[in-house]
Parts: C-alpha cells; sequence; structure tokens
C-alpha cells in the first residue's frame, strides 16, 4: 500500500512540477506578453513557410485529410496574424509565413473537397450561386492578411469571397449550406465573421447586414434552454438535425468575435457556465450540455469522460476574448498538461498536437480581447 502511494506520488508530482513552472508562460499568454506569444508564433511560423499546404492526416479520410489542410492553414494566418495585430513589431518578422499558407490557400487544389462535392469551384461560381459556407474560414484569414496590409495582393479574391458570404447569410439561416444538403450553424458564424473583419479592414458597410443575420441566427441556430449552438440543422425545414454541442459553440464564440462580439458573449458564457469543469485546476470543456450525451466525432475530437477535446481547446478563445482570466488559466494547464510544449527552433511546439493542433492552439491563445486594439463590444 505505502509503495503504491509513492509511486502514485511521483507519478502526480510530474504533472505538477511542470504546471508549476509553465504558470507564468500561461499568465504571459493570456495578458498578451510578447515573448510568450512570439514562442508559439515561432514555431507555427517556421512549419508554414517550410510546409503550407502539407497533407493533413486526420482517421484515415482522404476528404478530412484535405478539409483539415485547409483549416490548418486558416488558422496559421489568423493565430500569426492576431500576435501581429497586439505586436506591431512582428508584423513584417510573420507575414513571409502568413502569405505562404494563402498562397496555398488560393490555389484550386486547396478547395478540391468542396469542390467535389459542390460540382464547381465556389469562388469561381460566385454570389449567384451562394453556398461554400467554408469558405468562411479561408475568407477569415484573408481578412486578417488584409488588416495588416490594405494593399493585399489577396484583395480581389477576398472581396470576391466576401460577397459570395454576404449573399448567402442574406438567405434563411437553414439554406446557408456547407456542402449540398448539409448546414452547420458554426461554420455560418465563421462566414459571418469573415464579412464582419472584411468590412472592419475596408471599411465597407455592413453592420445592418449583420445585425439581420445575428437575429435571425438566435431564433434558429441557438438551443433556447442550454444557449448553446445546436451542431447541425435540417437543410430543407430548419429544425435542428443535431443536439446543441461544445465545439460548435466554442468555435463559433471565436468566429463571432469579428462579427457580432456580443452574441459571441452570450455563447461562451452559456457554455462556461454548464460545460466548464475545473477538477485539480486542469479545465475541460463538456461536448454535450446538462441533459445530453452523445459520442465524439470528426468535429469533437475524442469525447473523454464527457469533455471534448475540440471544444476544450476552441474555448480559450472565448475565454481571453471576454476576461474570464481563471477559464483560460485553468484550461491552458490542461493543454500545457497533454499537449507537452517542446523547444523546436526558436520557438516552441506541442508535441502531440500536429500541425493543425498547433495552429489551433495558436489562433485560440491569442484571440482579440474585445474592447482592445478595437474590437468593440
Amino acid at each position: 500500500m505505502r509503495t503504491r502511494t509513492i509511486l502514485s506520488f511521483a507519478v502526480l508530482s510530474l504533472p505538477v512540477g511542470l504546471l508549476a513552472w509553465q504558470a507564468h508562460r500561461i499568465g504571459g499568454l493570456y495578458e498578451g506578453s510578447l515573448g510568450a506569444q512570439q514562442a508559439h508564433a515561432d514555431a507555427v511560423a517556421a512549419w508554414a513557410e517550410q510546409h503550407a499546404g502539407a497533407e493533413a492526416h486526420s482517421p484515415g479520410s482522404a476528404f478530412f485529410d484535405a478539409e483539415w489542410s485547409f483549416g490548418t492553414c486558416t488558422m496559421v494566418v489568423m493565430g500569426l496574424g492576431q500576435v501581429a495585430l497586439e505586436h506591431p513589431e512582428l508584423k513584417q518578422r510573420y507575414l513571409p509565413a502568413m502569405e505562404s499558407c494563402l498562397d496555398w490557400l488560393v490555389l484550386p487544389e486547396a478547395r478540391n473537397f468542396g469542390t467535389g462535392k459542390w460540382g464547381g469551384d465556389g469562388i469561381a461560381m460566385g454570389p449567384a450561386v451562394p453556398g461554400h459556407a467554408y469558405l468562411g474560414y479561408m475568407n477569415l484569414a484573408l481578412g486578417m492578411h488584409r488588416l495588416l496590409e490594405l494593399d493585399s495582393p489577396y484583395a480581389e479574391v477576398h472581396d470576391a469571397i466576401t460577397a459570395q458570404l454576404a449573399a448567402g447569410l442574406a438567405l434563411p439561416i437553414h439554406s446557408f449550406q456547407t456542402y449540398p444538403r448539409e448546414t452547420y450553424p458554426v461554420d455560418q458564424a465563421m462566414a459571418a465573421g469573415s464579412v464582419g473583419l472584411h468590412a472592419r479592414a475596408t471599411g465597407t458597410a455592413r453592420s445592418a447586414l449583420l445585425a439581420d443575420w445575428s437575429m435571425r441566427f438566435r431564433e434558429a441556430a441557438v438551443d433556447p434552454e442550454t444557449g448553446w449552438l445546436v451542431q447541425r440543422l435540417d437543410s430543407d425545414d430548419g429544425r435542428p438535425g443535431d443536439d446543441p454541442r461544445g465545439s460548435g459553440t466554442a468555435l463559433a464564440a471565436y468566429g463571432l468575435l469579428f462579427a457580432d462580439p456580443e452574441l459571441s458573449r452570450e455563447l461562451y458564457q452559456a457554455l462556461a457556465a454548464d460545460g466548464l469543469r475545473a477538477p485539480l485546476g486542469l479545465g475541460g470543456i463538456r461536448e454535450y450540455p446538462t441533459g445530453y450525451s452523445g459520442l465524439g466525432d470528426i468535429d469533437s475530437g475524442p469525447v473523454i469522460l464527457g469533455f471534448g477535446v475540440s471544444a476544450t481547446g476552441f474555448a480559450m478563445a472565448g475565454a481571453r476574448a471576454h476576461g474570464d482570466e481563471a477559464a483560460y488559466r485553468s484550461i491552458a494547464r490542461t493543454a500545457t498538461l497533454f499537449g507537452v510544449p517542446v523547444p523546436r527552433g526558436e520557438g516552441r511546439w506541442f508535441l502531440t498536437g500536429g500541425a493543425i493542433g498547433n495552429a489551433i492552439m495558436l489562433a485560440m491563445l491569442t484571440a482579440p480581447r474585445v474592447g482592445v486594439g478595437g474590437l468593440e463590444s
């Protein structure tokens, strides 16, 4: 018995010691410390300059491999851009990596996964065929670059995608689809965020469109009992096609920072109120709200004892954006413990995350704070 107790204490002391050593770094990330942010950004930038567009590896699906590669580059640009906005002296340091990803994203082959579903490239089809809501992720990245570089070489494609997504946002919520007959509110939230970021970067008036969309989105996609986002809507009649879920709610709260910060706050606060647990100071977000249960999928990642891997990681953005320091620190402790940050070149890399995990972590850890840097509540 005593031997087991000693061994248990030794095992537990390792993560506790690691977390204590990382406490100053977590605090620095929340506060926007240049050194803490740059350590993660440098490693992600180095990867992007060498490997932008490299095939991601999902659980055995060529379609998801392609979708994940697309998502990796969008999150690289968002994360590096956010660091550059918070620390303008780093702008020139990260623009080459951002542009490596954008150079790939604008190629037709980067969107083959969506083109195959729709039977045509989303950008070439234009606003006459509103759909392709997944383009909101790419458009967010284009908007982040344009916020840093108004004379962006990607301005023409940025304007074209924004016009298409704006046309989609004007449709009934369930009619604006990611893929044919697949309506995911989280993707629409990211599209709305990208239209809002385009407006901010270019001075284009979009407030009336976004206000109307937000009102209809609340009614159609936010579960009235939990305040969480429904994961999927029926594309014919708009009824919920899935339960309210933590992964979609947390990611939507991030995207909506750029379109409707108040709706972002509502989603994050509802998610944290019912979904956040922090046993032993290690924060996690449940994938399903109280009264619901289910398994994990490609969106949630593994669901372990009810906690969703994606929901937990994405929730850091809402925590930082809306000033929930305690939640941010607790979730970052979990990420530090299980992500295993290690030195990589001049930066730091989460060993267990791979390229997509590190890109997402950078974007979520450095999400802009509402009321700071021009992001108004």
